[in-house]
């Protein structure tokens, strides 16, 4: 998709403060909104490249997170206030995880911005490690959970489609391509693990990611 406006219309309201202010947004909106595309796209090629490469550096799960998070912190003093809590709620367990620091580095990135986006400003987005089991395998299990207005049930199935976008009015539309949740699933898969998303019962979005511990 272009941009909603060509940039010559501004040409048209030069002499109309207001709408010239206006015009100007909407075309730095779209710009913000095309440069996040392009960056989406080359990594989502990029990934393809790398799907038969096999993960194989041992990460521990707790402590990676732990340092993506923390890079949210700076964040806090500009734009939108809204934190992000890492809880590692495994007991010490200190599970590892094989895997690329990169891709899932990225995984974090994308569903914590995704999370950021459709919260409300004061609210806090929080991730949580937690353990359990599929048969008798360990599993370390993230949390993302957002506060925003959460996901229609006819949409849920959808999400993870590539260049799929359905954002309620107020919030951040431009800073979205349609493209992160589905580098969200493919990375995950090519880990041996699961992504899925359900609605909180106090409001707003979790989702789940499952990776085999070692």
């Amino acid at each position: 998709q272009t941009c909603a406006l060509p940039i010559g219309t501004i040409e048209l309201v030069k002499d109309d403060p207001v709408a010239s202010d206006k015009l100007r947004k909407v075309i730095k909106s779209d710009v913000k909104r095309l440069d996040r595309l392009i960056t989406d796209i080359s990594n989502a090629s990029r990934l393809e490249a790398e799907m038969t490469r096999v993960p194989n550096a041992q990460l521990d799960i707790a402590q990676f997170i732990s340092d993506v998070v923390r890079t949210y912190e700076a964040l806090t003093d500009q734009g939108p206030k809204i934190p992000v809590m890492f809880t590692d709620a495994t007991m010490g367990a200190r599970l590892l995880v094989r895997g690329r620091e990169g891709p899932l580095g990225q995984v974090i990135r994308n569903l914590v911005d995704n999370a950021r986006s459709f919260s409300p400003e004061g609210a806090t987005v929080s991730v949580t490690l937690e353990q359990t089991n599929d048969g008798p395998q360990t599993v370390a299990r993230m949390l993302v959970e957002d506060r925003g207005p959460g996901i229609p049930p006819d949409k849920v199935e959808k999400i993870f489609k590539r260049f799929y976008t359905d954002r309620p009015a107020g919030t951040a539309f431009g800073n979205n391509s349609g493209l992160g949740l589905s580098i969200v699933e493919q990375i995950i898969e090519t880990h041996h693990g699961s992504v899925s998303v359900e609605n909180r019962k106090t409001g707003g979005a979790r989702f789940i990611v499952d990776l085999p511990a070692i």
